[in-house]
């Protein structure tokens, strides 16, 4: 395997590592959403007990989290293409066959 193959391969498995560990961090923050409701079932008014206010304030800032992993992993994922398509370019990636 020539050096550039093997690097490209190497950015490649990068690039998709990225992309998939932004996607278990989505997966994560959308769990958080479950927590939230879990905590929020036992809002009684009672001392210790989180308020609504604080409830939404939190959903808010994960609303914000969600939208710039978005952000990042559509930033990624057109960086891992970019990999992909510059090793076709380069004839360091065997194209499959149908058959």
């Amino acid at each position: 395997m020539s050096d550039t193959r093997l690097y490209y391969e190497q950015l490649r498995g990068r690039a998709r590592q990225l992309v998939n560990r932004i996607d278990d961090a989505m997966d994560g923050l959308l769990s958080v959403d479950g927590a939230i409701d879990e905590v929020m079932r036992a809002d009684m008014d009672n001392p210790g007990e989180m308020s609504t206010t604080d409830a939404e304030d939190i959903r808010r800032m994960l609303d914000t989290a969600r939208f710039s992993l978005r952000a990042a992993e559509r930033i990624a994922v057109t960086h891992a293409g970019d990999v992909d398509g510059a090793m076709r370019r380069g004839g360091l990636v065997v194209e499959k066959t149908a058959g």
